[in-house]
């Protein structure tokens, strides 16, 4: 047996096979180039793919992973897509005729020196972000492909380094913990562990060489070690350690299966988030009641151009046949911000998230949002369908989109295409004007769901990626609380369920405040509802009478956590 250190990164404990990934940071010699307009091009044409590859695992994050995942791989598509940045290298290539790996080589190299060179832990990290992207460029650039491993079961991933983006492709079924070489416990591969709930051990000298491919390993994440063929008492001491964990994680399956209704008789819904249909392909609908949220922007960043109708058809058909009648609320086309379309040239705004997207392209652009609607009401007849409007701020766009609707109902109806006579309409509230406007809306919309992670954003005025500030994205934020609250009421006053499709919706933290303010509907990545559920089947409504004005009557967000933090050790 041998015992290997390093920092603790994700907590949880492990026992499985290794499995070696040797994938290194390339080091390139320096080339000549017959040509070096053509290396050049040879260069843009993969860094272009690399950038579009990463906005499909962006989405492909959001829907099994989480925001925090996605947020990473968006981060990753900025670098790889960001032209001053490769501006050097391709200079380089130009005036020296070197090949191009060699050439981003130095780029990143001069880069990664200035990161690590600086005090502030975040910016060390950040070097690893920018060597992860360039190295993975340089890879393709000599004919490697992205990481890939065909194995099958559970196992411990060893590396010098696994980027989020190995993390996010690789099969989730196989990834059992990781150990790397390298590596802080901020970096962006140990966030993805947590959110992914496995163990992680980072910074571990010397494990490479310590470990052989299908010895076991016994990873502990708590304490920040692994042993390579672990002898008999740490066996038995994992054994103990597991039971444990295994014994809530039955009572988390266990309440999954059952209704979200407190000892007292109070129901709500738990639901899930979802992005695209492969991940409802392990859907079950008698786990959860319903989708809460479903993205549809993956039908159009899968394509070159515009995606049919037929093909969104059959997309939306899936996925409310796969919930057997349950709710599916699918969100219209949320493009713009940080999703960007090349065939949809889409103008370049100083400030995205502030500018051209979602409802707004779709009531500009009447062709493509009624080609989503036509396929929308069709496929409303197989399934309980909802269809949801993201970035409403005024009456008048929820009018003009309900408009759209009615318009893409009577064309369908005038081709004698059979589609849904009635649908319900709703709305995402993700912005403060949503909420300040939310008792006139809830007037005419049928349902709300509250986005947390754009509402915190906007409310704070907070970038959600800028590390400089994330002490004022919280969702603890006494602003957004009362935010929430404010939709929650309005809601109701008007007879209209309110739900949340955002990261809010299975935060432990704020899981006894939600319920206690009413809210209808929690929609979640799937891993989470079990754990959601049985905090509320195990959460007495009545005793939480008196925690809203609690929290809501608090002038520091640190009393508000206080205040919380002793309502959800009471609950779990």
């Amino acid at each position: 047996m041998k015992e290997i250190r390093g920092l603790p990164g994700a907590k949880g404990r492990a026992l499985h096979k290794a499995v070696v990934l040797t994938k290194r940071s390339p080091q390139p010699e320096r080339r000549p180039v017959a040509d070096p307009e053509v290396e050049i091009a040879r260069f843009e044409a993969l860094r272009a793919a690399y950038a579009g590859e990463l906005r499909e695992l962006r989405e492909k994050a959001l829907a099994s992973t989480g925001q925090e995942a996605a947020d990473i791989m968006k981060a990753y598509a900025d670098i790889a897509g960001d032209n001053l940045f490769f501006k050097k290298p391709i200079k380089l290539v130009r005036e020296e005729a070197v090949d191009a790996g060699w050439a981003v080589a130095q780029e990143r190299d001069r880069v990664c020196r200035k990161f690590a060179a600086m005090e502030d832990p975040y910016m060390k990290a950040r070097a690893d972000d920018v060597r992860n992207v360039c190295d993975e460029l340089i890879r393709r650039l000599d004919g490697e492909g992205a990481l890939a491993d065909d194995g099958e079961g559970a196992a411990i991933f060893v590396a010098e380094d696994l980027t989020p983006e190995d993390t996010v492709r690789l099969d989730k079924s196989r990834l059992g913990g990781f150990i790397t070489e390298r590596g802080g416990v901020t970096s962006h591969a140990v966030i993805l562990a947590k959110t992914l709930g496995i163990p992680a051990v980072v910074g571990a000298a010397g494990i490479l060489e310590a470990v052989r491919a299908g010895q076991d390993i016994y990873l502990n994440g708590d304490d920040g070690f692994a042993l390579v063929d672990p002898d008999a008492d740490a066996v038995a001491e994992f054994t103990r350690a597991s039971a444990a964990q295994e014994t809530v994680r039955a009572r988390w399956r266990e309440a999954a299966a059952k209704p979200a209704v407190t000892p007292d008789g109070h129901t709500v819904s738990v639901c899930i988030n979802s992005g695209d249909t492969d991940s409802l392909k392990g859907f079950r609908a008698d786990l959860c009641d319903g989708v809460g949220l479903f993205r549809t922007e993956f039908l159009f960043m899968d394509q070159d151009d515009y995606p049919s109708e037929e093909l969104q058809y059959r997309a939306y058909r899936a996925v409310a046949e796969a919930a057997a009648g349950k709710e599916v609320i699918i969100r219209t086309l949320d493009i713009g911000g940080d999703k960007q379309l090349g065939y949809m040239d889409l103008p370049k705004e100083a400030n995205p998230f502030l500018g051209y997207r979602a409802i707004r392209i779709c009531l500009d652009r009447e062709e493509v949002f009624q080609t989503q609607l036509r396929a929308l009401l069709r496929a409303a007849l197989h399934g309980y369908v909802k269809i949801m409007f993201p970035m409403i701020v005024t009456l008048e766009e929820l009018r003009a989109a309900k408009a759209a609707v009615e318009r893409a109902r009577a064309s369908l109806k005038a081709e004698g295409v059979p589609c849904a006579d009635y649908v319900p309409l709703g709305i995402m509230i993700e912005t403060p004007a949503a909420v300040l406007l939310s008792d006139v809306l809830a007037e005419e919309a049928d349902f709300f769901s509250i986005g947390t992670n754009d509402l915190i954003q906007y409310t704070t005025a907070t970038d959600r990626m800028n590390e400089r500030v994330q002490y004022l994205y919280d969702p603890c934020n006494l602003s957004v609380l009362r935010a929430i609250h404010t939709v929650i009421q309005n809601g109701h006053r008007a007879g209209i369920p309110v739900g949340m499709c955002g990261e809010a919706a299975s935060d432990e933290r704020l899981l006894p405040l939600l319920l206690a303010m009413g809210l209808d509907e929690f929609s979640m990545v799937p891993a989470q509802v079990g754990r959601v559920k049985h905090f509320i089947q195990n959460t007495a409504f009545a005793s939480l009478n008196c925690l809203p004005a609690e929290v809501l009557g608090q002038r520091e967000i640190g009393e508000a956590k206080r205040i919380l933090a002793l309502y959800e050790k009471e609950g779990l």
